[in-house]
Protein backbone atom coordinates (compact mmCIF):
# COMPACT_ATOMS: atom_id res chain seq x y z
CA UNK A 1 0.00 0.00 0.00
CA UNK A 2 2.80 2.55 0.65
CA UNK A 3 4.14 1.97 -3.19
CA UNK A 4 0.81 3.73 -3.88
CA UNK A 5 0.86 6.10 -1.25
CA UNK A 6 1.65 9.62 -2.49
CA UNK A 7 5.32 10.78 -1.72
CA UNK A 8 4.59 14.09 -0.29
CA UNK A 9 0.90 14.68 1.60
CA UNK A 10 0.17 17.52 3.20
CA UNK A 11 -2.74 17.88 5.84
CA UNK A 12 -4.93 21.15 6.08
CA UNK A 13 -7.63 22.59 7.94
CA UNK A 14 -8.87 24.97 10.19
CA UNK A 15 -7.99 25.14 13.90
CA UNK A 16 -8.90 22.27 15.99
CA UNK A 17 -9.87 19.84 13.00
CA UNK A 18 -7.34 17.13 13.67
CA UNK A 19 -4.46 17.98 11.57
CA UNK A 20 -1.71 17.42 13.91
CA UNK A 21 -3.02 14.10 14.80
CA UNK A 22 -3.65 12.70 11.63
CA UNK A 23 -0.14 13.74 10.81
CA UNK A 24 1.59 12.21 13.65
CA UNK A 25 -0.96 8.78 12.45
CA UNK A 26 0.49 8.66 8.85
CA UNK A 27 4.22 9.28 10.17
CA UNK A 28 4.23 6.47 12.10
CA UNK A 29 2.72 4.05 9.45
CA UNK A 30 4.77 5.61 6.64
CA UNK A 31 7.67 5.94 8.69
CA UNK A 32 7.58 9.91 6.81
CA UNK A 33 9.58 12.67 7.58
CA UNK A 34 7.13 15.62 8.97
CA UNK A 35 6.77 19.46 8.84
CA UNK A 36 4.73 20.69 11.58
CA UNK A 37 3.73 24.13 12.03
CA UNK A 38 5.27 26.00 15.15
CA UNK A 39 2.48 28.31 16.68
CA UNK A 40 4.23 28.92 20.20
CA UNK A 41 7.30 30.47 18.12
CA UNK A 42 5.20 33.44 17.13
CA UNK A 43 5.79 35.98 19.51
CA UNK A 44 2.62 37.74 17.98
CA UNK A 45 0.13 35.17 18.29
CA UNK A 46 -1.20 36.35 22.17
CA UNK A 47 -1.96 39.66 21.47
CA UNK A 48 -3.29 38.97 18.29
CA UNK A 49 -6.39 36.90 19.42
CA UNK A 50 -6.51 39.96 22.17
CA UNK A 51 -6.64 42.89 19.75
CA UNK A 52 -6.82 41.64 15.91
CA UNK A 53 -6.85 44.86 14.30
CA UNK A 54 -3.46 46.19 15.68
CA UNK A 55 -1.56 43.10 15.74
CA UNK A 56 -2.51 41.06 12.40
CA UNK A 57 0.45 42.41 9.93
CA UNK A 58 3.16 41.20 12.42
CA UNK A 59 1.65 38.21 13.42
CA UNK A 60 1.10 36.88 9.19
CA UNK A 61 4.32 38.84 8.22
CA UNK A 62 5.66 36.58 11.30
CA UNK A 63 4.08 33.24 9.96
CA UNK A 64 4.82 33.61 6.65
CA UNK A 65 9.06 34.05 6.63
CA UNK A 66 8.78 31.11 9.65
CA UNK A 67 7.20 28.98 7.29
CA UNK A 68 9.57 29.83 4.06
CA UNK A 69 11.84 29.11 6.64
CA UNK A 70 10.56 25.21 7.49
CA UNK A 71 9.75 25.18 3.55
CA UNK A 72 13.06 26.22 2.83
CA UNK A 73 14.72 23.41 4.69
CA UNK A 74 11.96 20.63 4.44
CA UNK A 75 12.49 21.19 0.12
CA UNK A 76 16.20 20.64 0.28
CA UNK A 77 16.37 17.36 2.04
CA UNK A 78 15.78 14.09 0.06
CA UNK A 79 12.04 13.73 -0.93
CA UNK A 80 12.58 10.57 -3.63
CA UNK A 81 13.56 7.96 -0.86
CA UNK A 82 10.89 8.52 2.16
CA UNK A 83 7.67 9.60 2.56
CA UNK A 84 6.78 13.32 3.81
CA UNK A 85 3.54 14.63 5.55
CA UNK A 86 3.23 18.23 6.71
CA UNK A 87 0.32 19.71 8.75
CA UNK A 88 0.13 22.45 6.80
CA UNK A 89 0.14 24.29 3.15
CA UNK A 90 2.28 27.30 2.35
CA UNK A 91 -0.50 28.72 0.27
CA UNK A 92 -2.79 29.17 4.14
CA UNK A 93 -0.59 32.04 5.14
CA UNK A 94 -2.65 33.88 2.09
CA UNK A 95 -5.76 32.34 3.63
CA UNK A 96 -5.06 33.78 6.67
CA UNK A 97 -3.66 36.72 5.54
CA UNK A 98 -6.92 37.95 3.34
CA UNK A 99 -9.18 37.21 6.70
CA UNK A 100 -7.49 39.48 8.73
CA UNK A 101 -5.38 41.87 6.82
CA UNK A 102 -6.67 45.05 5.60
CA UNK A 103 -6.12 46.48 1.85
CA UNK A 104 -3.21 48.15 2.01
CA UNK A 105 -1.34 45.79 4.50
CA UNK A 106 -2.57 42.91 2.43
CA UNK A 107 -0.91 44.23 -0.98
CA UNK A 108 2.32 44.87 0.89
CA UNK A 109 2.11 41.40 2.32
CA UNK A 110 1.12 39.75 -1.31
CA UNK A 111 4.12 41.31 -2.81
CA UNK A 112 6.37 39.15 -0.22
CA UNK A 113 4.12 36.63 -0.27
CA UNK A 114 3.87 35.92 -4.12
CA UNK A 115 7.92 35.77 -4.43
CA UNK A 116 8.09 33.28 -1.81
CA UNK A 117 5.64 30.98 -2.93
CA UNK A 118 7.27 30.08 -6.13
CA UNK A 119 9.91 28.52 -4.31
CA UNK A 120 7.86 26.35 -2.10
CA UNK A 121 7.10 22.87 -2.90
CA UNK A 122 3.81 21.66 -4.10
CA UNK A 123 2.25 18.37 -2.28
CA UNK A 124 1.28 15.65 -4.09
CA UNK A 125 -2.09 15.49 -2.13
CA UNK A 126 -4.09 17.47 -0.08
CA UNK A 127 -5.97 15.97 2.86
CA UNK A 128 -8.96 18.52 3.49
CA UNK A 129 -9.96 18.14 7.07
CA UNK A 130 -13.11 20.01 8.26
CA UNK A 131 -15.97 20.07 10.79
CA UNK A 132 -18.47 22.70 11.64
CA UNK A 133 -17.74 25.72 13.88
CA UNK A 134 -19.49 24.50 17.44
CA UNK A 135 -17.11 20.79 17.00
CA UNK A 136 -14.00 23.08 16.12
CA UNK A 137 -14.69 25.24 19.59
CA UNK A 138 -15.61 22.20 21.66
CA UNK A 139 -11.82 20.50 20.71
CA UNK A 140 -10.13 24.38 20.83
CA UNK A 141 -11.77 24.41 24.36
CA UNK A 142 -10.52 21.15 25.56
CA UNK A 143 -6.84 21.51 24.28
CA UNK A 144 -6.85 24.18 26.49
CA UNK A 145 -4.26 26.86 24.98
CA UNK A 146 -4.32 30.22 26.39
CA UNK A 147 -3.83 32.20 23.33
CA UNK A 148 -6.85 30.55 21.79
CA UNK A 149 -8.97 31.44 24.76
CA UNK A 150 -10.52 34.23 23.16
CA UNK A 151 -11.31 33.30 19.58
CA UNK A 152 -14.10 34.64 18.03
CA UNK A 153 -16.87 31.76 16.22
CA UNK A 154 -17.04 34.56 13.38
CA UNK A 155 -13.18 34.36 12.76
CA UNK A 156 -13.55 30.29 12.55
CA UNK A 157 -16.38 30.90 10.23
CA UNK A 158 -14.32 32.93 8.06
CA UNK A 159 -11.80 30.51 7.86
CA UNK A 160 -13.26 27.59 6.92
CA UNK A 161 -15.14 29.62 4.44
CA UNK A 162 -11.68 30.70 2.88
CA UNK A 163 -10.23 27.47 3.27
CA UNK A 164 -13.42 25.83 0.96
CA UNK A 165 -12.61 28.18 -1.61
CA UNK A 166 -9.02 27.66 -2.14
CA UNK A 167 -9.83 23.81 -1.74
CA UNK A 168 -12.12 24.51 -5.23
CA UNK A 169 -9.60 25.23 -6.77
CA UNK A 170 -7.35 22.53 -5.88
CA UNK A 171 -7.11 20.11 -8.47
CA UNK A 172 -9.21 17.06 -8.24
CA UNK A 173 -7.09 14.22 -8.56
CA UNK A 174 -5.14 16.07 -5.73
CA UNK A 175 -7.58 16.19 -3.03
CA UNK A 176 -9.41 14.56 -0.53
CA UNK A 177 -11.84 16.14 1.98
CA UNK A 178 -13.37 14.58 5.80
CA UNK A 179 -15.13 15.70 8.29
CA UNK A 180 -13.99 14.92 11.18
CA UNK A 181 -16.87 15.47 13.60
CA UNK A 182 -17.70 11.50 14.17
CA UNK A 183 -13.66 10.27 12.63
CA UNK A 184 -10.69 10.37 15.63
CA UNK A 185 -7.46 9.98 13.61
CA UNK A 186 -6.02 9.02 17.40
CA UNK A 187 -7.23 5.08 16.66
CA UNK A 188 -4.61 3.71 14.05
CA UNK A 189 -7.51 1.75 12.67
CA UNK A 190 -9.00 5.02 11.08
CA UNK A 191 -5.45 6.30 9.89
CA UNK A 192 -4.91 3.26 7.91
CA UNK A 193 -8.24 2.68 6.64
CA UNK A 194 -7.42 6.69 5.29
CA UNK A 195 -3.90 5.10 3.99
CA UNK A 196 -6.05 2.38 2.00
CA UNK A 197 -8.41 4.37 0.28
CA UNK A 198 -6.15 7.09 -0.18
CA UNK A 199 -3.51 4.65 -2.11
CA UNK A 200 -6.40 3.08 -4.04
CA UNK A 201 -6.57 6.22 -5.97
CA UNK A 202 -9.81 7.25 -4.83
CA UNK A 203 -10.02 11.02 -4.16
CA UNK A 204 -12.63 13.47 -3.48
CA UNK A 205 -15.11 13.64 -0.24
CA UNK A 206 -14.54 10.55 1.65
CA UNK A 207 -17.49 9.65 3.71
CA UNK A 208 -17.57 9.29 7.46
CA UNK A 209 -19.66 6.04 7.56
CA UNK A 210 -16.27 4.59 5.95
CA UNK A 211 -14.43 5.20 8.54
CA UNK A 212 -16.88 3.17 11.11
CA UNK A 213 -16.04 -0.72 12.15
CA UNK A 214 -18.31 -3.00 10.72
CA UNK A 215 -20.78 -4.89 13.02
CA UNK A 216 -19.30 -7.97 14.88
Amino acid sequence: MSVAFPRYVVVEGVIGVGKTTLVHGLATELNARTVFESFDENPFLAAFYADQARNAFATEMFFLVHRFNQQELFAQEDLIQRHAVSDYLFEKCRIFAGLTLNAHELTLFDRVYDILLRQIPAPDLVVYLHAPVPVLEERIARRGRSYEKSIDPGYLQGLERRYREHMQRTPADRLVSLDTTTVDFRDAGRVRRLMELVGSGLRGEYQPSWFVDDPA
